[in-house]
């Protein structure tokens, strides 16, 4: 059975989560209380999203720049990319960010060709305003039911790694058969008592594959 990779963007490849960055640096009030909202139940996470995109008030010239100097891509990150093509290993993004974001920052890394799911915005100034991911829904709490493709992907016979941090990432953790966890995700794993991995760097990722799947290979130059 071959393995399938899943991996949020957002405080799991860049840290910090990129458009909470920029919502501390160029959002109106309000934004944390709906982020806060959202985990204790009272708002799904699929309408505080659209009003937080919202409350952004910054040029897109602006944002670049203050992407580039606030946030990183995590340690390993590419290393871990070219790991998984040499072993025939597909990657995918599920985000319940913004794509403007991911493709900005993953281009100043230097990384491409990675398939990105995730939502876009239209910037008309400095006002902003989502633009929906739109694809099968298992279910509608979430802005990106990234459980669809997770389910899918194990439908087609794969084995699935699934590897986030945050909210979106609770359910599809669920199906997965492998999960590493960081940030907020791994506190709730740990709440739960689900099985999952910790990590600190991409690095981490890929040697506890090679330690289950022994048939993935490292680079030895590593």
């Amino acid at each position: 059975m071959s393995l399938s990779i899943c991996c949020d963007f957002d405080g799991t490849i860049c840290i910090p989560d990129s458009s909470e960055y920029l919502l501390e640096k160029f959002g109106l009030p309000g934004w944390k209380e709906l982020d806060d909202a959202v985990w204790r139940g009272e708002i799904t996470e699929r309408e505080a999203f659209a009003r937080q995109v919202s409350l952004l008030r910054v040029s897109w010239e602006e944002a670049r720049s203050a992407l580039h100097s606030g946030v990183r891509i995590r340690e390993g990150f590419s290393d871990f990319m070219s790991f998984c093509r040499a072993g025939g290993i597909p990657l995918a993004i599920l985000s319940s960010g913004l794509r403007e974001l991911i493709d900005e920052l993953l281009s100043r890394a230097g990384v491409s060709g990675i398939p990105v799911h995730s939502h876009q915005a239209r910037i008309e100034g400095d006002h902003w305003t989502l633009i929906p991911w739109t694809g099968r829904r298992l279910a509608e709490h979430c802005s990106h039911c990234k459980c669809a493709y997770v389910v899918a992907e194990r439908e087609a016979g794969k084995r699935v790694v699934y590897i986030g941090d945050g909210y979106t990432d609770l359910c599809p953790v669920q199906q997965a058969d492998f999960v590493f966890a960081t940030g907020r995700l791994a506190d709730e794993c740990r709440r739960k008592k689900q099985t999952f991995f910790p990590f600190d760097s991409f690095r981490d990722v890929e040697d506890k594959l090679v330690e289950h799947f022994h048939n993935i290979e490292q680079d030895p130059g590593r």
